[in-house]
């Protein structure tokens, strides 16, 4: 497996069974065990559930929240809320949240109907915020990891997790400036896994775009182009084309008003993918498969896998029939599963292409705070067998 080039942003792994270490590496979605890699992690975590483990972003001027990608202190953990969310109002407009770093979230509410788009942004305080938006209307909410549920006027309405990873390499959020407009015109794109974009451009606190589909890029091409038909502040549908190099989104749109260029750049641009393993006996009793890992540098999309079954068609035996999966920080139970295919996210998990290949095997797709992580497996039918544990880091979440 190729070795990681860059380390901005470092996910830090050791596993039990004689603290071997594990470089960050490729990820490989196979049911075979894993290579054992060189290198040493950056810390090292316990093996073992410890009971104490270890600026505001203005998205109108495209600045980033450094807090992420600062590679400080390791914190305590704990799942995230980061990342985009979507729903419906009652009136139909189109509600757009991202949330950053468990602390702060910003609200873009379009509405084509009243061709306008209102704007909020401050601080979540344990997942909820009240706020008032730029039209004067009171909005508020509460968010979990997999939704927010908020209130808008004196109606109620879900904004469901958006995931930004999957077939489209364009996903992700993007700010930039835009040429040829007053001085200080800013831009936001939002292209989630299955095509879709949100537009929001900023001149002096008047803002226009839309949403629509993005359509990728003919074999031998590296163009996408994109066609926002629910617009706001232009009296024709916005269109555009753009390439993404290296993070940076490079194109022009057009809107009833003329053609603009526009240069951004995506968020968290050192996202990349790497995966650790180990394998070991899993027993009654204290005769537990658990592993380490550490996140750094900021909140980070992840697959943890508990692999059973499928080892037997690599000569693995006894191989574990039933393996179950936890997930601790420090003391701290953050989530479980036994069948992946119970998970609510199991689409999901299917969608990223590192289901288990075995219904008995185990899985949790998540999105963790930096922080230390303990995996445990253990094997339903109580008997002594061999099981392979993993975490996969999920790339542009």
């Amino acid at each position: 497996m190729k070795l990681i080039r860059t380390f901005l942003l470092t996910v830090a792994c050791s596993f039990s069974l004689g603290a071997l270490p594990f470089a960050l590496a490729e990820p490989e979605p196979t049911a075979t065990p894993h290579e054992e890699p060189s290198g040493t992690p950056h810390e090292e975590p316990s093996a073992t559930p410890n009971q104490d483990p270890g600026d505001n972003h203005d998205g109108d001027d495209g600045d980033d929240d450094q807090g992420d990608d600062d590679g400080g202190e390791v914190e305590h953990g704990g799942l995230s809320l980061r990342g985009l969310y979507e729903g419906t109002t009652a009136t139909g407009a189109l509600a757009v949240l991202y949330v950053e770093s468990n602390t702060h979230v910003q609200i873009n509410i379009l509405d084509t109907t009243g061709q306008e788009i209102d704007f909020a942004e401050g601080l979540l305080s344990n997942g909820t915020f009240a706020f008032t938006l730029t039209n004067g209307q009171a909005i508020a909410g509460n968010a979990n990891e997999n939704s927010i549920a908020v209130t808008l006027g004196d109606q109620m309405f879900t904004a469901e997790h958006v995931e930004t990873f999957g077939a489209t390499a364009a996903a992700g959020r993007y700010f930039g400036v835009v040429q040829g407009v007053a001085a200080g015109t800013t831009v936001m794109f939002i292209i989630d896994a299955q095509n879709n974009i949100v537009m929001v451009e900023n001149a002096a606190g008047v803002r226009t775009g839309g949403y629509g589909t993005v359509t990728v890029p003919a074999d031998g091409s590296t163009t996408y182009s994109f066609t926002l038909d629910h617009s706001i502040g232009s009296s024709t549908p916005i269109t555009g084309t753009f390439t993404i190099v290296d993070g940076v989104f490079s194109g022009s749109f057009t809107t009833s008003d003329g053609t603009f260029t526009v240069t951004s750049f995506k968020e968290s641009l050192a996202n990349r993918m790497a995966n650790i393993s180990t394998r070991g006996l899993v027993g009654p009793g204290q005769g537990q498969l658990i592993g380490g890992f550490i996140i750094t540098g900021g909140p980070k999309t992840v697959i943890i896998r508990a692999i059973g079954p499928s080892l037997t068609a690599a000569g693995v035996s006894p191989a574990a029939a039933d393996p179950a999966l936890q997930l601790f920080a420090g003391s701290t139970a953050l989530a479980a599963n036994d069948d992946w295919g119970t998970n609510a996210n199991a689409a999901q998990i299917t969608a990223s292409g590192l289901a288990p290949q075995d219904a008995k095997e185990a899985a949790l797709l998540v999105r963790l705070e930096p922080g230390q992580y303990t995996t445990v497996v253990t094997n339903n039918d109580g008997s002594t067998a061999i099981a392979l544990v993993e975490v996969y880091e999920m790339a542009g979440d």
